[in-house]
């Protein structure tokens, strides 16, 4: 009997020592188009570190945000969770991440861009490592802009000069010029005038001054005299501007990169009659920054371990590789060193790619980081809206809204 116990002593012990870390990592509708790549990476982790085991789930991004907090409240997490940058404050301000720059070193850290790292950063702790971004281009329609009597080789390069295309090539063609996508980010009409929407601590609004109004109202304008898509104002601004390119009825989308081998598919004529120039830049000559990060989720049972992955997972080579598989772009800065964003190969893909990577030198990353950012940024995309439909005048709108942001504002959380 006693030897049976030992046995069996010696057998737990075993099991113990060579338990494998199970690690959960969620992504964001990658399955089934890069399946193979991220199946890839986690083969190629599991056999350099055999005692972890990786799940991997796909989740569409409609649910994500709700089935993280659902998983958390449940206390059965992910350990690694593919998110938006945006959605990566306002998770880790309701305390669903942890800090990555407590998990992981110093030397890792200082690979990513400092404002990728910057715009998922608050109370001085780093939320995340950015995964892959979207750098922005303008495409632009040659048969439209030759319709209107307007030189295709001379695109418009700013915002304004996008709004005096627009009305001539309305006036001429009966086209639309551009269809700008203001109302998904409401702060960005301000931001590209180079205008503060807050004060530097954050405590109070200050979009509700004649400077701002004017702003507001030059766009709005546009869009009573129908030189401006109707669309607009109706949600999902991104689709519908997409659909009218495609269908030949703009003239100018403001896009990623990865867009190209949705018109070359989708509508192959108007491909053939597309260019593209560096995305278009207000007064502030500021560019808004998107990117996707891998989180740790609070809940982990091996966060450092889960830190070590998602490292692992956007290094240079696995990074690289994604880029060119998926027309994305990356966010360790030895990335961009390499030939593939350099190299001109006289292709329209790659004037695309290249076009886009002159773009990435005015991104940057508005971040709001404030209480209660979801409704007042609601009030705020509502306000505009009211002031484009004529039920406000610009002014008395902004300073109303302001007036509300700062009641929210000085509540705290």
């Amino acid at each position: 009997m006693r030897k049976v116990l030992v046995i069996l002593l010696i057998a737990l012990l075993a099991a113990s020592v060579f338990a494998k870390i199970k690690l959960t990592f969620w992504t964001m509708n990658l399955k089934p188009r890069f399946t193979d790549y991220v199946q890839g990476i986690i083969d190629a982790y599991q056999k350099t570190h055999p005692d972890v085991e990786i799940v991997w789930e796909d989740v569409d991004w409609s649910v994500l945000i709700q089935k993280l907090l659902a998983s958390v409240a449940a206390g059965n997490p992910p350990d690694v969770v593919n998110l938006q940058m945006v959605w990566t404050l306002d998770m880790a301000q309701k305390g669903v991440l942890l800090p990555v720059d407590e998990l992981l070193p110093r030397e890792v850290l200082a690979k990513y861009f400092p404002a990728m790292l910057n715009g998922i950063s608050s109370g001085g702790k780093i939320y995340g490592l950015p995964w892959y971004s979207a750098a922005m281009v303008s495409f632009y329609n040659k048969e439209i802009l030759e319709a209107a009597g307007l030189d295709p080789k001379y695109p418009p390069r700013t915002w304004d000069e996008a709004l005096a295309y627009s009305i001539i090539i309305k006036q001429k063609t009966g086209k639309y010029g551009i269809l700008p996508q203001l109302f998904q980010t409401p702060t960005a009409m301000f931001e590209m005038a180079g205008l503060p929407v807050l004060t530097k601590d954050r405590k109070k609004a200050v979009f509700d001054t004649w400077e701002h109004a004017q702003v507001l109202n030059k766009w709005a304008m546009m869009y009573k005299m129908g030189y401006l898509p109707k669309e607009m104002v109706e949600g999902g601004e991104w689709l519908k501007a997409t659909e009218l390119y495609q269908s030949g009825e703009l003239a100018i989308l403001l896009e990623g990169p990865n867009f190209v081998f949705r018109v070359k598919d989708n509508a192959p004529d108007i491909y053939k009659k597309s260019d593209v120039a560096p995305a278009l830049l207000g007064r502030s000559q500021l560019l808004g920054l998107w990117y996707a990060t891998l989180n740790i989720v609070k809940g982990s049972k091996h966060p450092k371990e889960a830190a070590e992955f998602a490292a692992f997972v956007s290094n240079e080579v696995n990074e690289l590789k994604f880029c060119q598989l998926a027309g994305i772009f990356p966010t360790r800065k030895a990335v961009l060193d390499h030939p593939f964003f350099s190299k001109d190969d006289g292709t329209f893909e790659t004037k695309i790619r290249l076009t886009a990577v002159k773009s990435l030198k005015a991104a940057t990353v508005f971040k709001y980081d404030i209480p209660h950012k979801q409704e007042l940024f609601d009030k705020l995309r509502e306000t505009l809206i009211s002031v484009f439909l004529g039920e406000k005048e610009p002014y008395e709108a902004l300073k109303e809204c302001a007036q509300y942001w700062n009641e929210k504002l000085a509540e705290g959380e």
